[in-house]
């Protein structure tokens, strides 16, 4: 089930801007590339007790502990599957973001750490968005409650950091993406005081963090007694009067984000004020170096990340028409930019999506490496720029891994159209169709099937065996226009396909469902099965709508 409740649901408003080169193409381009570089990463894990946050050298992540209570990156890992379970409704993307999701159910009681967001709304937030399973709502109004018991009510902020004896009430800029936490609970169940807790910090973090001119600082220490500050600064950055680029990031995205909770006119104009900034500031390639005052050319791919999904929403929800252009066009130039092989992680042996990001670098830590937030980030942009992407489908050995689901209410008759490429000259490659609740394990399971059979040419299932009124042959590479039209309750269906630059060719004239196949009332599940090597043909423009039997076109 789809449930709107944050950010990824957003529609994206198109408005007139400069000529990118990105495209739908490019984002079909990410996302067939994410699941690969996902795959071949929960693959490499041998369980899911640890999550992956930066890469090595040898093509390899560094991975932290699930149970881990102050590390802040377990959250983008499942996050990352939950998205690509967005793009293409693959029951196997659900499947493997759950197996890293559950894991962190530990951390609802986590006090130690202000980055519980990061880590339970990525997680759990997507996971009850897909499937309003209550467990998952639970989870979060808990994991919300541990992160509030972090407020200092003198201060008005979420104390962090800990582990830094030198300070006493601490904020730092990262606190800004953790809100939505809080912000998303006072919605769903939780105490209203939450969003007020929200809303105070927030307020404070622009007095004291954000300078006049829309620089930032990335820290601010107070004195927990007096509220007083201590001290100023960007513990990650170059000194204390620079603006770190990630931090800036995350008051970017952050203010966004709180703007569209609350819908506070200051929330807007915080925004505004930090985005102007760095837009003034930031290279024309829109990549960030990783410190805006600092020496030398070392750039951060993963705040130009963090900005590109911040300004796609921001130029959603901007009320003034000029700024909406300026914000997409500048999100859209980002994206140009990390999509260049400069930045681009295709064809490299690194296990993630994008190059040359920045984690900590006065530590020398995790410097020009891909980060899994980064990329996290990077598709989220993508998949800002059009949330319902014309995606391909591609077959799979797997049947699990083989199943996308379709819309509820497919009943009585249905037409199903979708264009199908076969990439191999010969295959045993099937599109086939099930009931939304019937547990599809083999080709038993489904009631209607097109193939493209090994001698070379598309045939039909009809009850017990396959056949075709005409033999219609299909060649590597070309692209076929298939038309399946159903009475579920008649249980027959009939089947056209269009060759390339020929008519519509009917190959199937009221078929019988295969014999003992379960029940269907409801057109649920497609599988895109082949049963010789996975990607063997790829579906696209699949939809259904409703049909009627009598009207065969040709």
């Amino acid at each position: 089930m789809r449930k709107s409740m944050g950010a990824l649901g957003l529609a994206v408003l198109l408005v007139g801007s400069t000529a990118h080169a990105f495209s739908d193409a490019e984002v079909s381009r990410v996302v067939s590339f994410a699941r690969n570089q996902l795959r071949k990463t929960a693959t490499a894990m041998p369980d899911a007790t640890r999550s992956p946050k930066a890469s090595l050298a040898n093509g390899t992540w560094t991975t932290v502990p699930n149970t881990g209570a102050t590390a802040w990156t377990q959250g983008f890992f499942p996050g990352s599957m939950w998205m690509l379970y967005q793009a293409g409704l693959e029951p196997s993307w659900s499947s493997k973001a759950d197996r890293w999701t559950r894991p962190l159910e530990v951390q609802k009681t986590n006090r130690q750490t202000h980055d519980l967001g990061f880590k339970m709304f990525l997680s759990y937030g997507a996971a009850y968005r897909f499937t309003a399973d209550p467990y998952y709502r639970d989870v979060l109004l808990e994991s919300a409650e541990s992160l509030a018991a972090r407020y200092n009510t003198r201060v008005g902020i979420i104390d962090c950091c800990d582990w830094n004896s030198a300070w006493d009430v601490p904020l730092v800029t990262d606190t800004m993406m953790n809100l939505e936490l809080l912000l998303w609970a006072a919605a769903n169940g939780g105490r209203t005081e939450l969003r007020t807790m929200a809303l105070n910090h927030a307020l404070v973090t622009l007095r004291d963090a954000v300078r006049p001119d829309g620089s930032s600082f990335h820290y601010v220490d107070y004195n927990g007694a007096t509220g007083a500050i201590r001290s100023k600064g960007t513990f990650q950055g170059y000194s204390a009067s620079s603006t770190w680029a990630r931090g800036h990031a995350w008051l970017i995205y952050g203010y966004t984000l709180v703007y569209r909770y609350t819908g506070d006119a200051r929330m807007l104009e915080a925004a505004r004020k930090v985005t102007d900034w760095y837009l003034a500031h930031v290279p024309a390639d829109q990549v960030p170096k990783w410190d805006f005052d600092a020496p030398g050319t070392q750039r951060d791919s993963s705040a130009a990340a963090i900005v590109a999904s911040a300004l796609l929403e921001l130029s959603v929800l901007e009320t003034d028409a000029a700024r909406r252009t300026r914000y997409r066009d500048a999100a859209l130039r980002t994206l140009d930019t990390l999509m260049s092989p400069a930045y681009f992680a295709q064809g490299t042996n690194s296990p993630g999506l994008l190059l040359h990001g920045v984690g900590h670098l006065p530590a020398n830590q995790e410097v020009d490496v891909s980060l899994i937030y980064g990329d996290y980030y990077f598709l989220e942009a993508v998949l800002r720029f059009n949330a319902d992407p014309p995606l391909p489908w591609f077959s799979k050995l797997d049947f699990f891994e083989s199943l996308h689901l379709l819309s509820c209410g497919n009943t009585g008759v249905r037409t199903v159209e979708f264009d199908v490429t076969p990439l191999a000259a010969r295959q045993d490659g099937t599109v086939g169709y099930a009931d939304g609740g019937t547990v599809v394990a083999g080709y038993a399971d489904l009631n209607m099937t097109v193939r493209m059979n090994t001698d070379g040419y598309f045939d039909v299932r009809n009850g017990g065996g396959y056949a075709a009124l005409v033999q219609v042959p299909y060649v590597n590479g070309q692209t076929y226009h298939v038309r399946l039209v159903t009475d579920l309750s008649a249980k027959r269906y009939s089947v056209w396909v269009t060759p390339p630059g020929g008519g519509e060719v009917r190959i199937a004239n009221l078929f019988a469902f295969r014999t003992g196949a379960p029940f269907i009332d409801d057109l649920g599940k497609v599988s895109l099965r082949t049963a010789l090597s996975d990607s063997d043909f790829r579906v696209t423009g699949h939809q259904v709508t409703v049909g009627t039997m009598g009207t065969p076109r040709d």
